[in-house]
């Protein structure tokens, strides 16, 4: 189904629908590449690690230049995604996850590993090296981290401040139409339309090129097993979105919160 924006498309649309293409990158990832990377993990021997490690790596950054191609044919699509269920949307910052999100993980593993005390890395089935991997990790990573959150920091409020300006922009131009006659009141809006989409096809590129370098800052800090289970970890989250006992709990707690607040809440997602 195209975007409700789709006429203003600058391209003529692809023969495969994102929703679609995303359908066949997530089976990729979830049932070929990601079990490969866990083999490697698993395995005494790391010879195919690094090399396992790029190819999710890679995988995700082909899918950011993808949502950025997609974007150029139809903006709407990737702003409002139809192949994101509702436990997924919580989650999102212009069309796909939050850059926060990345590090966050991080610091989940990071915490996960020096907080469990009862852990014997010598009796689990694995290698020690992944084991290990997170435990007091180096000075040099940790400043990595935060230079990494830093820059999130000051970047991320100056995406969301530029769709607040589009969105009033695009408001008041609609008004100042809105009296005109029905034929001018049409051309004001289409022509408000294509600004605030051209405006957010920039925003929404700014936003993609944040969450590929985050992602590629990250690989690159770690050694190859931090980087390795790194990938994983954001991998299986995503795989966990489409958990279909998980998304139904979440919608039966969704629909019981509404019922308890008399069914007046809005709660966005």
């Amino acid at each position: 189904m195209p975007g409700p924006f789709s006429f203003l498309s600058r391209k003529k649309p692809t023969s495969l629908p994102f929703k679609d293409y995303y359908e066949n990158w997530f089976n990729t990832l979830k049932n070929t590449l990601l079990p490969l990377l866990h083999q490697s993990l698993s395995s005494p021997s790391p010879s195919l690690l690094p090399f396992r490690r790029d190819l999710l790596l890679q995988h995700f950054l082909f899918y950011y230049d993808s949502l950025d191609q997609a974007a150029a044919v139809d903006v709407s699509q990737i702003l409002f995604p139809s192949w994101r269920n509702s436990l997924e949307t919580p989650f999102l910052f212009l069309g796909d996850l939050h850059p926060y999100l990345f590090t966050n993980l991080l610091r989940s593993f990071i915490d996960a590993a020096n907080n469990d005390k009862t852990q014997n890395p010598e009796s689990l089935d694995k290698p020690y090296q992944v084991l290990t991997a997170w435990i007091n990790p180096p000075e040099k990573l940790i400043l990595r981290i935060e230079q990494i959150e830093c820059g999130l920091r000051l970047m991320v409020p100056p995406l969301i401040s530029r769709v607040r300006k589009v969105q009033a922009a695009f408001i008041r131009k609609v008004a100042e139409k809105w009296d005109s006659n029905e034929g001018f009141k049409k051309k004001g809006i289409r022509e408000a339309v294509k600004a605030e989409m051209e405006e957010m096809l920039d925003v929404l590129m700014g936003a993609n090129r944040l969450r590929r370098s985050v992602i590629i800052e990250i690989v690159n800090a770690a050694n190859v097993y931090q980087g390795a289970l790194f990938l994983e970890g954001l991998a299986q989250f995503l795989v966990g979105f489409k958990d279909t006992a998980l998304v139904g709990e979440f919608r039966r707690c969704k629909m019981m919160m509404m019922d308890i607040n008399g069914g007046g809440t809005h709660w966005g997602f």
